[in-house]
């Protein structure tokens, strides 16, 4: 019998390690956070995170006047729910190169994009190339975190400051950072315990899984085009084929973006060439994004991506989550996050069978 385990995003738990300004692609960077695995299998496994608009450090969003509502969905608590939910894979969680009014997250360094994170998809951004040569620097920074005793970060890494717009008071803000310091440790340091040895991690010929939340699916449509692109264009670069071939699961959870169109991919060619590769495709999908009556496209978009990948006979797991008549809030949102892998794991193979009301 499969174990169910039981999501947390509570902030009880050893903090993850920020990585500041890792260099990928022919000078972009992005800072990341990472968190070993808790089992050890061979070979090793990564989970690699893009997360959605408002999604950051937890210190920041604290700061912001709205952002604050959901701060426990910040990047930590996100990079340590899903250690739990898999325990098997190292988690890395990527930030986004540009967080517009420390509320829209931008991706650019994978997919160009506006200043609300709309991306402009082309056949080739050398996303491929910037995540694999991101994940590679991982590696090696890795491999200079030993425990004990465990490294600080530059100088660049310390938080900021919460400003006069923060939820909490002055004081409570204080106690909170105080508490949360006490609860998780140093977030500049690295876990001071682990199955995984540090100097054993290997990130360069991992599995990969790759998992988009909300605004964080553009990198992940971003990628079907540079799939696309790499087997028709490019079919004798053997090192992207190589790292192509390492990726053995996308997630899109309830993917959305604020442009007219383009939130999920149904270009033909696109989706014929993902399901000729060997991965499996795992859309999680709530009324909050494609029932949204203000936004009938995202439905539309969905249902052609899911539909066209059964029909080419793509390894397509698709869940919905919530009911239609619930309020479609942010809250329901966030619950896609929250509960995928426990859906998963209840009913491995379901295939949601309620296309017809999107």
């Amino acid at each position: 019998m499969m174990e169910q385990r039981v999501a947390s995003v509570t902030s009880d738990e050893q903090s993850p390690l920020r990585l500041r300004r890792v260099f990928g692609f022919k000078g972009r960077v992005n800072d990341t956070l990472f968190h070993p695995a808790t089992v050890r299998v061979a070979p090793q496994q990564l989970l690699v995170y893009f997360g959605g608009d408002i999604q950051d450090y937890p210190e920041i969003m604290e700061a912001h006047h709205e952002n604050c509502k959901y701060v426990k969905w910040n990047l930590e608590n996100v990079a340590k729910m899903l250690r739990n939910n898999f325990p098997t894979k190292h988690i890395l969680i990527v930030r986004p190169s540009r967080i517009e009014y420390k509320s829209f997250s931008c991706y650019d360094n994978f997919v160009p994009s506006n200043n609300a994170g709309v991306p402009e998809h082309t056949p080739t951004h050398n996303a491929l190339q910037h995540l694999e040569r991101l994940i590679k620097s991982v590696g090696e920074r890795l491999k200079d975190v030993s425990s004990p005793p465990p490294p600080s970060l530059p100088e660049e890494s310390q938080p900021e400051q919460p400003n006069k717009y923060s939820c909490s008071s002055p004081d409570e803000a204080s106690t909170s950072r105080a508490d949360r310091a006490g609860s998780l440790g140093d977030a500049r340091t690295a876990p001071s315990e682990s199955p995984v040895s540090w100097d054993k991690l290997s990130l360069e010929g991992s599995r990969v899984t790759l998992v988009g939340f909300s605004k964080g699916c553009v990198v992940l449509n971003q990628m079907l085009y540079e799939f696309h692109y790499t087997s028709t264009l490019t079919p004798s670069d053997s090192k992207a084929l190589r790292f192509i071939n390492r990726i053995e699961a996308m997630y899109w959870l309830d993917g959305g973006h604020a442009g007219g169109k383009n939130t999920w991919i149904t270009a033909r060619g696109l989706l014929e060439t993902l399901s000729r590769l060997d991965m499996t495709i795992y859309v999680h999908v709530s009324p909050y994004q494609v029932r949204d009556e203000s936004r009938p496209w995202i439905g539309r978009e969905e249902k052609a991506f899911s539909t066209l990948l059964k029909t080419f006979r793509a390894r397509i797991h698709r869940y919905m989550h919530g009911r239609s008549k619930s309020p479609h809030s942010l809250d329901m949102h966030f619950e896609v996050l929250a509960n995928f892998k426990q859906v998963q794991d209840l009913d491995p193979r379901q295939q949601d069978s309620s296309d017809e009301e999107i």
